[in-house]
């Protein structure tokens, strides 16, 4: 994986857990790799990796299981898409309308071209 100096490495592994739950590659209920699995497969600093398992406890994606590390919650699909969707709308879409506004594009335009690819 590589990371971009826009946003914290963290986030960035929040963001890569997102994409494996919703890709399927983590499902639910199922042993999440472990701190030191992914900061080796990433190449990071465990720290790095535990603060990212915080923020997805945090988020109620995952949880802690004794003697077994993390476990992906049932609904983590749900939680992830919800988070995600949310993420879309409040940031994406602004800073979208913010460059069509500087670029000179309508939202018609915008619209046209969307569904030109459908």
């Amino acid at each position: 994986m590589e990371f971009n100096d826009n946003k914290p490495i963290y986030k960035q592994i929040v963001e890569y857990a997102f994409n494996c739950i919703i890709d399927g590659m983590w499902p639910p209920g199922s042993r999440i790799p472990s701190v030191r699995e992914l900061a080796g497969d990433l190449g990071v600093n465990t720290r790095t990796v535990l603060k990212a398992m915080e923020d997805l406890q945090g988020l109620a994606v995952i949880e802690p299981r004794r003697g077994m590390g993390f476990i992906l919650k049932a609904d983590a699909a749900d939680t992830v898409l919800a988070e995600r969707q949310r993420e879309f709308f409040n940031v994406m879409i602004p800073a979208l309308k913010s460059e069509m506004k500087r670029l000179g594009i309508s939202t018609q335009e915008l619209i046209k071209r969307i569904s030109q690819d459908e």
